[in-house]
């Protein structure tokens, strides 16, 4: 799934209107597993790697699979919620919650670039048959999946969000996403 849209479906399922205040880890624990993709791509194009460069074989290499797998490990997410949630610390708790969140949506809908979900205990990949990107493996049914979450998930949350502009940041980041999801739409098979 797109980084945004994890973020939305996130906030959508954990979030209380009696505890606005839990956003903000909610938020975070939706973007700390993409964190090092983020920088990844910064590193690559920084080293001037081309596109096609980048995500045929940069991505793959070591240790970049390594640090990804850190990110997208359902193992460290349980793990953080559950430290949350023993200590008392609800924060942590909800930022555990949304990694394994972030990682239980992933797993469907990656192929070619699956994670290892399960990194420190297996270098297993699950690799899925439908991608949220990739038109070679069903991915305009993934990103039709994933943009109907979104859409749901933004009408629920839209009246749920006390101010205009976080009314505002969720209409432009589904108007971006729904742009995206229309370019893999033209994308030839």
């Amino acid at each position: 799934m797109n980084t945004p849209s994890h973020l939305i479906l996130n906030l959508a399922l954990l979030r209380r209107p009696v505890a606005p205040v839990m956003t903000w880890p909610i938020l975070l624990g939706a973007l700390i597993p993409d964190a090092a993709m983020f920088v990844f791509y910064g590193w690559a194009r920084w080293q001037r790697l081309p596109e096609q460069t980048i995500w045929s074989e940069a991505y793959y290499s070591q240790p970049w699979q390594t640090i990804f797998a850190v990110g997208n490990s359902i193992p460290l997410g349980l793990f953080t919620a559950a430290l949350g949630y023993g200590l008392k610390r609800p924060w942590l708790g909800l930022l555990g919650a949304s990694m394994v969140l972030h990682h239980l949506a992933d797993l469907p809908l990656h192929h070619d670039d699956a994670h290892q979900h399960f990194w420190p205990l297996s270098s297993v990949r699950f690799i899925s048959p439908i991608s949220y990107w990739d038109v070679d493996h069903f991915g305009r049914l993934g990103a039709t999946l994933e943009m109907t979450l979104v859409l749901v998930a933004t009408v629920y949350l839209l009246p749920r969000l006390s101010f205009t502009t976080s009314q505002g940041l969720l209409v432009v980041t589904v108007a971006l996403s729904s742009i995206a999801y229309g370019l893999l739409l033209l994308t030839p098979p």
